[in-house]
């Protein structure tokens, strides 16, 4: 469990007015929203940071104090219950078998079977992004969200069994472009050297050609992956 230790100055030099400091968890979180994942849902925040917490409303009103000081945002969107996914759909890795993209297909859209309800979602602040140097801030298009938060499902799985992988994971907003028409992952795991050794990918609704041309991009570069 992470403590509330104060970072460092020389970790938070570009703090916003208004804060005088900020705890490891802080920091953490904005991290995580900035650089690596677009949205958290309370739920998933809680299962990183506050796994032993019993109540609410410690962690709501730890959000909200950084809703307060503008470092993130909060909604509440209609989205589909979350799918608390544990583990990916498929891995892959050079010298495998091509996966089979129509069973994964129907596997990935058949989860997808209750009505909306609304959930409240944190996301970085524009204010945030600047400060770590992202560009993702803000509410995901409507068509994204469910998406995105089956991804941070995954972030929350690596965070909780895998920490020290959880600090390589770079989200695709945080990179630059695969290229024109090219679908770019969802989120890499960067070496020291900045070399990119493994995909993490939601699978949302992908029809099989979907699959199957996340497949082809990352057999092309011989790069692991998980589709989730």
């Amino acid at each position: 469990m992470i403590q509330d230790s104060v970072i460092p100055p020389v970790a938070c030099s570009r703090r916003p007015d208004g804060v005088t400091a900020w705890t490891q968890r802080d920091y953490d979180i904005l991290q995580s929203l900035a650089i690596r994942i677009r949205m958290l849902s309370v739920s998933q925040a809680i299962q990183i940071w506050w796994p032993h917490n019993a109540s609410l409303r410690g962690p709501h009103r730890y959000l909200r104090r950084l809703t307060a000081a503008g470092l993130v945002h909060r909604y509440v969107i209609n989205a589909h219950p979350l799918l608390a996914a544990t583990a990916p759909l498929t891995s892959w890795k050079p010298g495998q078998p091509e996966p089979d993209c129509h069973e994964l297909s129907l596997a990935a859209r058949r989860r997808w079977n209750r009505p909306t309800i609304p959930l409240e979602v944190f996301t970085a602040s524009k204010q945030t992004a600047n400060l770590f140097g992202g560009v993702a801030y803000g509410l995901p298009r409507i068509e994204q969200r469910d998406h995105d938060l089956l991804l941070a499902d995954a972030y929350v799985v690596y965070r909780r069994e895998h920490p020290s992988e959880a600090d390589r994971w770079v989200g695709e907003d945080f990179l630059p472009k695969a290229g024109f028409r090219i679908k770019d992952p969802d989120a890499f795991l960067i070496n020291d050297h900045g070399q990119m050794t493994h995909v993490i990918e939601s699978a949302g609704r992908y029809t099989p050609k979907q699959i199957n041309s996340f497949h082809e991009h990352c057999s092309a570069l011989d790069l692991p992956y998980e589709l989730w």
